[in-house]
């Protein structure tokens, strides 16, 4: 079973966390001693950290930046919502 530890930097996989959640785009950005830092591409867009010893669920495929490119392509993009804080009259 591959863990997070077997991902190389810079790299896209496709894979599954744990049982419950869905296939995701990801890519190392990061290693330290005991983690390593990934950026989800898809579904959604976020970094998160786990362990070099943790399991991965299900390593799907390894995919070049091309495929990456085209998977990405297939979801609009994100927008980044602005909060403002409104002030209050007195």
């Amino acid at each position: 079973m591959a863990s997070f530890g077997d991902l190389k930097p810079n790299t896209y996989y496709l894979i599954q966390v744990d049982a419950d959640s869905d296939i995701e785009l990801v890519s190392m950005i990061l290693q330290t001693k005991e983690t390593v830092l990934l950026r989800s591409f898809l579904p959604q867009a976020e970094d998160f950290f786990k362990y070099l010893d943790e399991p991965i669920f299900k390593l799907v495929e390894e995919v070049d930046e091309e495929t990456a490119q085209q998977l990405e392509s297939l979801y609009p993009p994100a927008s980044e919502e602005q909060y403002f804080e409104e002030e209050e009259e007195e």
